[in-house]
Parts: C-alpha cells; structure tokens; sequence
C-alpha cells in the first residue's frame, strides 16, 4: 500500500468515527430522563426502622464503607407495600426503595463529587405476620473527598475535614429505632447523642428522644492519612509532584554534563543527543509547572486550560521533529513528504480543537465549552472530538520524543557503533515506505485515543445509570444525562493531556539509556569492559527513574519528598556499588595480581575468548570429577583431574609476572563474571530483554492486584474515567521497570559482588530497600503498614525477576556448550554444581514465600 493510500485510509477512519459520534450523539436522552413517581402522601403506620453502618479498611488506597438497613412496614400501607412486592429490576420497586431510604425529596450535588452506592444482590423483601420486611444492603468505596451514598447514608469527604456520616430523617416520616455506626478501626472523633457502646461501635436508640430541632444523627470519623488530606498538605502534595520531575529534568542536565565531558567529540550523534537531552529536561521541567500548579485541574476556566494544552501538545509534536528518519544516515529525498505529512496531521487535529475552543458559539457551546441547556447532540460531539484530538497530539508527542531519543542514541542499530551513517546505506526500495510505519503508527494512536474517550463516556455512563437507579438523577444534579455528559467532556479535555504527560517518565528513562549507548559507543577500548565514572551516573539515574519509580507513592508518605526519594535511590545504589566493587570477582582477581594486568587482559575480544576457552575447560573437568565421585567410569584418575584443575587455577594474564586468582575463585568464576559478552553494553541489553520476559507474569499480576483484586475494586476501576487505560499502562510501565532493572544489572555485571548472578541481584534489591528504610525511621506513622508492605512486594518482585535473569545469563555465559546439555536446567546445574543450584532454587522459593506472605497479609479481606 502507498504512503497516499495510507494516507487516505486513515482519513476514511477519522471519517467513520465523526459519523459514529454524530450518530451517538443524535440518539434520545428518554431513556435516562428521569422518572417523575412521588412518594405517596399518607402514613406508612407502625414503621421500624434499623440501619447500621460499617467501615472496613482492607485496602490500601481506600476504605469501603457499607450498610444494612432493615424496614417493616404494615401491609395495610397501601400502595408503598404493594410496589415492593413488584422485584428489585421494575420502576414501581426503586421508587418505594428510594421513598422509604430517602423521603421525597433529594439533596443537591454535583455530578464530580457525588458517589453512588453500589447495591448487593442479598437485599430482599419477606411478608410475614402482616409485615413487609425489607432488607436492603449496600455498599462504596471512599478514595478521596467528595459524597458517597451509602443506604440512607451518606459520608462526605473534604480536604481538610474529618469525614462526617449523616442519617437523614426528617420530621413527619417514620422514626429510626437502631442506629449503629461500627467505624471498623477508624478513629470516632464525634457522635453525638450516643445511647449505648460496644468496643468501638456507636449505637444510637430511638431517633423520637433526640434532642428538639435535631433532623440529622451526623457521625464523625478522623480522616485516615492519606485518602483525604488536608488542603494545606494536598498543596505541598502537588510540589512534591513537581519536585519530583525537577529533580529528574536535573538528573538529565547534571547526566548530559558529565557526558561532555566524557566524550570529547561532541560532533555528530554525541552532541546532538546532548542538546535533545537538555531540550526535553527544560521542556519538562516546564510542562511540570504548568500542569501541575498553573494549570492544576479545577470546574472554572475550562476553555483556557484547553487551549493552552492542545497548543503544548502540538508544539511538543513539532518540536519532536517525528518526519526524521528512525536510524541514522537512512535520510533521503522524501523527508520533505514525510514533513508535510506529519505538519498536515498534527495541524489538522489541533485546528478542529482550536476551532471549538475559541469559537463555542458555532458549535451550540457556552464560553465555558459547557453545553447550552437544553443540550444538542452537535455540541456533545465536537466536545468528543476535542478529547480525541488532544488526546491523540499528546500522545503523538510522547512516542515522536522517545522515536528521537532513540534515532539519536542509535538504539535501533545492530551493533553500537558499528553502522556507517551513509546515506545510501538503505536502497531505494526501503527509502520509499518510510511513510507506513508512520501511518501506521499515527492511526495507532488514534485507535489508542478513541478507547480513551470512550472509557471516559463509558465511565460516566455507569456512573450515571447507578445516580439514576430511581429515577432522581436528574432532580438530584439539576441536569440531564446530555448536559451532564458535556460537563465531564469538558472537564477531560483540562484533564486529559495531564493524564498523558504523567507517563512521560518513560521518556526522561530513554533519554538517559540513549546517553548510555552514545557514552559506550564513544568509549576507549579499555572502558569496554565495564560503565566509566560518568556511565555509572547514567545508571543511577535509570535505576532511580525506571526501576524505582514505583516507590514514588510510598515516599509521598511525607508529601514533599517526592523528589528526594529519587535523589535517595540514585544514592543508595551508588553507595552499594562502591562498596560491592571490593568483593566483586575482577577486583579481587586485580588486588592478587597486584596490578592492573586482568583488565587489560579481558578487555580485549581476543582475551576474552581466551579465557572462555580455559573456563570451558574447567568446567568439563569440574563435571568429569563430579562423575568420578559418583562412580562413573572414566579413562582418568581423580588426582589426574585435580592436577588439571591446579593448572587451571595458575592462569595469568600476558602481562602479570604471578598467579592473579585467590584461592576460592576458579576460572569458571572469572567467566561468570564477566558475562556473556566482553562489552558491558551487551551484558545490559540482554540482561534488559530476558528481565522484560520473565517480568511478564509479575507485570501482570500487579496490574490485576492494583486494579482488579476483588469485585469491589473491579467497579471502581470501571468507574474511573480512565481505569481501563490506566490499568492497561500500569502493566505496560512495570514491564519497562523490570527491563530497566535487567539493563541496570547487566551494566554493572562486573562491578556487583558475588561469584554467582543471583547474588548480584540481590545487591540491587539491598539499594532498593536502604531508602525503604531511611523514609521509615523519618516518617514513623506510614498510614498503616499496607503502604509499606507494597513497596516491599514490589522489591521482592524485582528481586525474583533479576534473580531468574541472572541464572540465565549465567547460562548465556556457557552457551557454546548448550548442544552438550539436553537443556539450561541441566548447563546450570552443570555450572553451579549441585549444592550451588539447590541453593539458588532455595532462594527463589523463600522469594516467591515472602511474596505469597505480604500479598495475603496486606491483600487479604
């Protein structure tokens, strides 16, 4: 298919979704009108009334709350009666439900702060002895300010408040016999007109002997830290935020110094990567401040917001310059295609945003890109279309950004280094088709954004359908469902570009990997054999960025120090490397030689495969002794076998006048330790990629436990105006975590104590937890041990996914003798010998028991 088919078929599906929205758009609002049934006007007669009210706090991130009310009302009610013997699923049903919760009347809320309560399927109606007996259970989930009803309940949230539980009864309806409020470990700070206690619990008899004009029982519960924060702290929580991509557009300026300073050639691919580097560490740092306080979401000044967001967006595409060929030297006479095309489409996009937002009137919008009451169905759709095309420019910038970085840190090559930037290097047949990845990548992202806003609409929509369950949404949020639609199209098109940028972390970790190829690419032959001084810079970074990053909310324990968590992580691992260093097995080997004689030896391709070749042949001796102790006959002595390994043991480099290895390292370890390649940048980008596979079933796992453990969490995540999305990101972000993990191990292979991979890996999980500990003993209180129980689950995952990575490269190290072994369990127990791998299978079993233990403990219900 040519570039202007492409092309086409990507206008056809821009089509086909502007017909799609104008055809939903165009559907009736009848069907989620709200119903007109009053509440009937006589007594109900002798009606009693129980309810009780109950907090659980068994997840992290938020508490449930639920409720059982119990109701009997006489038979000879009249109609009220009669209309809850219709089923839970008809009209007739809620209305009395509704009547007999809440009277007739609703309080007024916003649509942004009311949470519905989610209804159990146990609720049932009884007739017995002239009764009906009603019983109604219901529950939510309190994760920030705002009102969640609960029953006839409802427990409003505000920063700064303590959480208050009112049970509405107004005078003339039936009075409330038992009232219990079990706050389930939470802190009662007020309860006024309590008639009796039972540990913790709260109950109130008898709503008839409160005291005169009272109409509400209000409970006060205190705010547990951090669900609902005060608005003074929730302000130094958004510095810390800001903080942190300061700190990490520093690390970027600081990384790119030290590497000028490295590699002195500064022409071509080095220095351009350098000024990339510095450019985007402003730009975030920018952005940063502007979304994250100047433009900090709020209900007003919806118009301005968009305008200054869709504008970044396109600038960030542009200044990406995305039309650049994605290797270096592939350039050729169709940039220019490529830059028109790309101008064309991104411009196109932000004008239609651009066009909506500074002219509203044309599209039946107000000034505030709110809808006109009563709401026409155009202006629900273009508000559509802002969405999907600033969604779609931002996220375009974020791929364009990381496609630059990795042009200009040559991490699409095949080798570091090794290709000639020629412009004639692809054939013309390759030149022509640059455009298809480019198409393709584009409509990609428009696929990407149009799940986006859907989930948005989606998310409203069940949110609406549970407000609207007896028919009193629109009385409750004096809208209808297309006005209150436009709203939250409005108020996503302020909060959706601050959705897409909080991702752009990944780009600030391929920023500084690209520096890290560069850096070795540029390197003399006697660095190739491990990360120079400033290399290690660049690796500190990439831990504290990339791999710790989940960390973040654990250090927001202490609100601003979102930042310094990840100073303290670059200075952990720094630390442990320094320290590592004089165990590891090269340094070692080196202090015996008493000179600098092992480095220059392995150093080199060819003295590398040198010493491979001597390792190979201990290692088959150490096998061929391991058959002679169990009985196998062999053409050989054991002290023939001994003497063999001796001589091994007397290896010295060409330049060392005596033997460089103590007496408890072999050569199979020097080998070990070296890697599977003589240059580190190898080691790492292996390391990366099997860290990524095995990471996999964790990634998984994770994103399924933070967003989907349990029913309850599932409908708050579907609830969520990008659940769906987020959890799909989550999955994709800890797979990146993990493969920064393997390429942070493989770089620092040979410098990481230890003669065996699994115990490198374990000196990473060391820096991973001295921080871990530093924020304990400075913030005590952690808001209750589940915070910290995750952010060791997440370091124990790490360790378990390094752990197997190092095992298998370990086996990569041997791989020339894989066709000898019917497969790498058998080469690895080859290699570590018997006791070495039992204990190494040891070591990943108490990882995956440790795992299973703090999951159930802070998971468990």
């Amino acid at each position: 298919m040519s570039a202007p088919e492409m092309t086409a078929l990507a206008w056809r599906w821009i089509a086909l979704a502007f017909a799609m929205l104008g055809w939903w758009g165009a559907q009736p609002t009848q069907a989620y009108a709200a119903d007109t049934v009053s509440c009937p006007t006589q007594q109900l007669g002798k009606t009693t009334k129980t309810t009780k009210l109950i907090f659980k706090r068994h997840y992290p991130d938020f508490v449930e709350v639920q409720q059982n009310t119990i109701i009997q009302v006489p038979e000879q009610s009249g109609g009220l009666t009669e209309d809850l013997t219709f089923g839970a699923d008809t009209a007739r049903y809620r209305n009395a439900m509704y009547c007999l919760l809440h009277g007739d009347s609703a309080s007024p809320a916003m649509f942004d702060e009311w949470h519905p309560e989610w209804r159990s399927t146990s609720s049932q109606v009884t007739s017995d002895d002239h009764l009906v007996t009603v019983q109604y259970d219901s529950w939510n989930l309190i994760n920030g300010p705002g009102e969640f009803e609960v029953g006839p309940w409802i427990v409003i949230v505000r920063p700064g408040w303590d959480w208050k539980a009112a049970l509405h009864s107004r005078r003339g309806d039936a009075s409330w016999d038992s009232i219990e409020v079990d706050p389930g470990g939470l802190e009662i700070s007020d309860a006024s007109g309590v008639s009796s206690t039972h540990k913790d619990s709260r109950t109130h008899e008898d709503s008839r002997k409160w005291p005169s004009g009272s109409s509400d029982i209000e409970v006060k519960l205190v705010s547990p830290w951090p669900l609902a924060p005060s608005s003074r702290l929730a302000w130094i929580g958004s510095l810390g935020v800001v903080s942190w991509w300061f700190c990490a557009s520093a690390v970027i300026a600081v990384s790119v110094r030290r590497f000028k300073e490295t590699v002195k050639d500064q022409e071509g691919a080095a220095g351009a990567l350098a000024n990339t580097a510095l450019e985007w560490a402003a730009l975030s740092a920018a952005l940063a401040f502007t979304l994250g306080l100047l433009l900090h979401p709020s209900a007003a000044a919806n118009r301005w917001r968009a305008l200054i967001r869709i504008s970044s967006g396109l600038t960030l595409v542009l200044l990406a310059h995305p039309w650049r060929p994605l290797t270096q030297g592939s350039d050729d006479g169709g940039q220019s295609k490529r830059t028109k095309a790309v101008v064309s489409a991104t411009s196109a996009a932000a004008a239609i945003g651009l066009l909506v937002i500074l002219f509203p009137d044309l599209f039946s919008l107000s000034p505030k890109l709110m809808p006109e009451a009563p709401s026409p169905a155009s202006g629900i759709v273009w508000l559509a279309l802002l969405d999907l095309f600033m969604v779609w420019l931002w996220l375009a910038a974020i791929v364009a950004w990381a496609c630059r970085f990795v042009r200009e840190g040559k991490l699409a090559e095949s080798s570091g280094g090794s290709e000639p930037e020629d412009p004639e290097s692809l054939g013309r047949s390759e030149r022509e088709h640059h455009l298809r990845p480019m198409a393709a990548i584009g409509a990609t992202l428009f696929v990407v954004a149009v799940v986006v806003v859907a989930c948005r609409v989606l998310s409203f929509n069940r949110m609406w359908k549970h407000a609207n369950w007896a028919g009193k949404a629109g009385m409750r949020f004096g809208t209808d469902y297309r006005s209150a639609l436009g709203q939250q199209l409005a108020d996503f098109a302020s909060r959706g570009p601050q959705w897409v940028y909080d991702y752009t972390w990944v780009l600030a970790g391929i920023a500084l990997v690209a520096l890290l190829h560069i850096s070795f690419i540029k390197q003399e032959t006697l660095e190739i054999r491990r990360p120079g001084k400033a290399d290690l810079l660049l690796v500190t970074a990439i831990f504290a960025i990339v791999v710790a990053l989940r960390g973040v909310i654990f250090a927001g324990s202490s609100k601003a120090a979102y930042g310094l968590w990840l100073l303290l992580n670059m200075v952990a691992l720094y630390a442990t490397v320094k320290v590592g260093r004089r165990w590891s097995v090269l340094h070692r080997a080196n202090r015996e030689a008493g000179r600098n004689c092992v480095v220059e030896e392995l150093s080199t391709e060819a003295g590398y495969k040198h010493l491979m070749e001597i390792a190979r042949s201990c290692h088959d001796l150490l096998h061929r002794l391991h058959l002679v102790d169990r009985g196998h006959a062999e053409d050989i002595t054991r002290g023939q076998l001994e003497q063999r390994l001796r001589d091994l043991h007397h290896w010295r480099p060409a330049r060392c006048s005596h033997d460089c290895l103590p007496d408890e390292v072999s050569v199979v370890d020097v080998a070990l330790s070296l890697g599977p390649d003589w240059r580190w940048w190898y080691n790492a980008r292996k390391a990366a990629y099997w860290a990524s596979i095995f990471g996999i079933l964790p990634s998984m796992v994770t994103a399924w436990y933070e967003n989907a453990y349990g029913g309850e969490h599932w409908m708050l995540t579907l609830n969520l105006p990008t659940g769906i999305p987020d959890t799909v990101g989550l999955f994709l972000t800890r797979e990146i975590s993990f493969a920064g993990a393997g390429l942070v191990l493989g770089a620092l292979w040979r410098v990481l104590p230890g003669e065996r991979g699994p115990m490198r890996a374990f000196s990473l999980f060391i820096a991973w937890l001295v921080p871990i500990g530093v924020v304990v003993v400075a913030v005590p209180s952690l808001g209750g041990g589940a915070i910290l129980g995750r952010e060791i689950l997440s370091a124990l995952l790490m360790l378990m996914v390094l752990t197997l990575t190092s095992m298998w490269m370990d086996t990569e190290t041997f791989c020339l003798e894989r066709h000898y072994w019917s497969n790498r369990l058998s080469l690895l127990l080859s290699i570590y010998q018997v006791h070495g791998l039992s204990g190494q299978i040891a070591f990943l079993i108490a990882q995956v028991g440790a795992i299973v233990t703090i999951w159930m403990k802070i998971g468990g219900k």
